[in-house]
């Protein structure tokens, strides 16, 4: 009774934190909104009222169970789960933005979103690991020029074109994260990027990046490219293909260029059944000096749900890291645990596989609740039991996320 006191009293604490956090950045945000009405002439801001600007968020917290009971409390190979045995306060984020319209006056074409996150995600979202629980996700401006359908212009940091799954858990079908997404895809890219819709079945995204990895300042003097084709052939079938190309080397590194090409398929089978299937390949020759980079998996999904409350989620994925180049990144007891294997040691080259399923309950609109299961298996004994080296890992967690 005691231990599940400690517990409670941690979880009334992080909350308290949380709480504190939400109060002040509200301030913040405040604060901007009313700077953003202060660069705009006095007649254009008679057009914006209240309605046109946006403030929401979610605040999301599990507790994780790792089977293995390793020594290290760290679920090894996890990105966002990384904690063995623990609560973990995820995220409380606010978004505040201005979405830019295709039609009207420039006031209405013009638009940003910035997007704050806090907690123990916050460390790494913005692609960078480290000890700051605060980060800036995504902080741009934006302005749809009048071309043809509209040219949807974006600067600043933004979410990725690449991969399937994303920072916001409530967007994801699972709890935990795939290692197509945690280790082989970037989360965010801060540059320049262009988006037109050529009609219902066509649009197209491409930018101009700082980096692979979502840094906010460039380690070259170079920059990659990103790119998405998204394509809706029938109502029921949507297929995206999407592609990144770049030099990721530092000044005066002999880098070659690192190029990732994969796609996504979504099928609507029924009104409470959808499959999902994602894909891709990349590589980078003499990534590091002496040592190539290659790296691919696959990633498929079954999402049904049974009525408005209830739903299932399934996953399988293989994923491989081909020299060892992205997996084992990280290290134990910081960063939140991210992509931590057992010693803290990368194999020359590993294999993933894993299987997830999760249950999801809606006790509201605003409120979700997920249990899930998953059981992770490597080709290398990068996990870790008790004492000692494994080659799998099993884990049950509980989640829970409020949206406002």
């Amino acid at each position: 009774m005691k231990k599940f006191g400690y517990l409670a009293l941690t979880v009334r604490n992080s909350c308290e934190d949380m709480m504190r956090n939400m109060r002040t950045i509200s301030s913040m945000i405040g604060m901007v909104g009313l700077l953003v009405v202060g660069f705009v002439s006095v007649s254009q801001a008679a057009v914006l009222t209240k309605e046109d600007f946006n403030l929401y968020g979610y605040v999301d917290a599990s507790y994780t169970h790792n089977f293995n009971n390793p020594n290290s409390q760290t679920n090894a190979l996890r990105i966002f789960d990384g904690d063995a045995n623990s609560f973990r306060p995820h995220m409380a984020q606010i978004v505040f933005e201005k979405e830019g319209k295709s039609d009207g006056t420039n006031v209405d074409r013009a638009g940003f979103r910035i997007k704050l996150n806090f907690g123990e995600d916050a460390k790494f979202t913005g692609g960078n690991t480290g000890a700051d629980e605060v980060d800036f996700q995504e902080a741009y401006a934006q302005y749809i020029a009048p071309f043809g359908n509209g040219l949807d212009l974006r600067i600043g940091r933004m979410n990725t074109l690449i991969g399937y799954e994303v920072i916001e858990s409530p967007l994801n079908p699972n709890f935990s994260r795939s290692w197509l997404f945690g280790l082989g895809e970037p989360f965010t890219t801060t540059g320049i990027r262009a988006s037109y819709q050529f009609d219902d079945v066509v649009t197209f995204s491409i930018g101009a990046i700082n980096s692979f990895g979502g840094a906010e300042v460039d380690a070259n003097r170079s920059k990659s490219v990103e790119a998405l084709l998204g394509l809706n052939p029938l109502e029921w079938l949507s297929v995206s293909i999407f592609g990144f190309w770049g030099p990721e080397g530092t000044v005066g590194a002999k880098n070659a260029d690192r190029v990732q090409i994969g796609g996504i398929i979504t099928a609507q089978a029924t009104a409470q059944t959808s499959f999902v299937l994602e894909g891709y390949y990349g590589n980078q020759a003499n990534a590091t000096p002496g040592r190539n980079a290659r790296w691919n998996g696959i990633a498929g999904y079954v999402i049904h749900d049974f009525d408005e409350q209830w739903g299932i989620r399934l996953r399988g994925e293989m994923f491989e890291d081909a020299q060892g180049f992205f997996g084992c990144g990280g290290t134990a007891g910081t960063a939140g645990n991210a992509n931590t294997c057992f010693g803290g040691l990368a194999p020359a080259s590993q294999t993933l596989w894993e299987g997830t399923a999760t249950l999801q309950y809606k006790l509201t609109q605003s409120l979700i609740t997920r249990l899930e299961f998953r059981y992770d298996k490597s080709n290398k004994n990068t996990f870790q039991y008790g004492q000692r080296a494994a080659n799998n890992q099993e884990t049950l967690a509980t989640e829970v996320i409020y949206l406002f």
